[in-house]
């Protein structure tokens, strides 16, 4: 699928994501399992450093990451549509909750056994016999499937750098051991060991879900857990949740300039309501800033209505304006008015008043405010 729009938030996360996508063959799209293992795989080793690395030590407060829980899709969803509202960009990570699903085999060898001897010294010498090891690299995940559907639904915010998924891996290291106890009677000798190992991702989360809340960690920045937490657990923002992920997703990148606008008056607003406030007053405020953005969707409405309608309006201007730009040139201005009034009734100047029309009214400039991305997200969801 291609986007009208290519924009980059996050420059590292949106290279590593823009090569996973390209990688991705289409029929693995039809298979969102395939889908995360493709990813969980194309995420191992160097990429991983290098995203972890950045996220470590990223200037921006706002990276945000967050470990989430066992809860469904649309648990998953819900928390990815409000976090990228203040969230610069948006890390979200398993950490090792689920079970392991096998992404591929990592080595596989086999080495002759030092000869010993068998321990009750009944049979004679013990065989050498051989010791294979095999190494398997796994993800945890509580459900494989919903993480392919993730992945495709919030594909145009990965690609832009806006959020990415930090995968829980473990290796299971496998040693099998075989030989002949005694070569005499032809006793066998079978033995596995398994070691597991996980990766630690912990010291780059900022919060973890419990339930319907996220919680804190020690060193997270109070001010991060005043914008995060509440757009999370208290403000209304029916704009977005009743918007599918991979439409939210689309409408933040289309309308990139009007998201960052809206974010940055979104994390003020935050940043404004004091926590010492106790919880009623706080729910207030928190209740004001809701009413205060139903009122700037209602007012981006009226603009968007008598754009359209003063538009159509000056499109007949602009026709007999079009004849007016003509004629100036062979008549001047002054005659050029007399002659219109005397030919149309006094309709002069329909060509400046369209051009200006077309200046004052075009949606173009309510685009670049923070309303409109809010604005068409509410009419995508009451279409919805």
């Amino acid at each position: 699928m291609r986007w009208k729009r290519q924009v980059t938030a996050n420059a590292l996360v949106a290279g590593h994501m823009k090569a996973f996508y390209r990688s991705l063959p289409q029929a693995a799209r039809e298979v969102p399992t395939e889908v995360a293992l493709a990813y969980a795989a194309h995420l191992f080793h160097r990429r991983r450093r290098e995203l972890i690395d950045e996220k470590r030590f990223a200037s921006s407060k706002f990276h945000v990451g967050i470990g989430i829980g066992t809860g469904g899709l649309n648990g998953l969803e819900r928390l990815t549509k409000r976090s990228t509202l203040v969230s610069d960009a948006l890390l979200l990570s398993h950490d090792r909750v689920g079970p392991g699903h096998r992404v591929r085999r990592i080595s596989k060898r086999n080495r002759p056994q030092v000869i010993g001897y068998d321990p009750q010294d009944t049979y004679g010498p013990i065989d050498p016999g051989w010791i294979e090891s095999v190494e398997d690299l796994y993800v945890h995940a509580p459900h494989l499937h919903n993480l392919g559907l993730w992945l495709l639904r919030a594909e145009p915010l990965l690609r832009a750098g806006l959020a990415w998924y930090l995968p829980t891996y473990s290796i299971s290291s496998v040693s099998k051991t075989e030989g002949l106890s005694a070569p005499l009677v032809g006793l066998t000798y079978d033995r596995a060991t398994e070691q597991v190992e996980f990766s630690n991702v912990p010291e780059l989360l900022d919060f973890l879900q419990v339930g319907q809340r996220i919680v804190a960690l020690d060193d997270t920045a109070p001010a991060v857990t005043a914008v995060v937490r509440p757009v999370i657990e208290d403000l209304e923002l029916p704009f977005i949740d009743g918007v599918p992920l991979d439409v939210f997703s689309a409408v933040t990148v289309e309308e990139f300039e009007s998201y960052r606008a809206f974010q940055l008056w979104l994390q003020q607003q935050l940043l404004s309501v004091d926590t010492a406030l106790n919880a009623e007053d706080s729910e207030r405020a928190l209740m004001r800033i809701g009413l205060q953005i139903k009122e700037e969707v209602r007012g981006m409405e009226a603009q968007m209505r008598q754009v359209r309608r003063k538009r159509a309006v000056t499109a007949t201007g602009a026709v007999v304006g079009s004849i007016s730009a003509s004629l100036t040139a062979v008549m001047g201005t002054s005659e050029l008015v007399s002659a219109v009034a005397a030919f149309i009734g006094g309709a002069t100047g329909g060509f400046w008043t369209a051009v200006q029309a077309g200046a004052d009214h075009s949606p173009r400039t309510l685009q670049e405010g923070p309303w409109y991305y809010v604005w068409t997200l509410s009419r995508t969801e009451r279409r919805s």
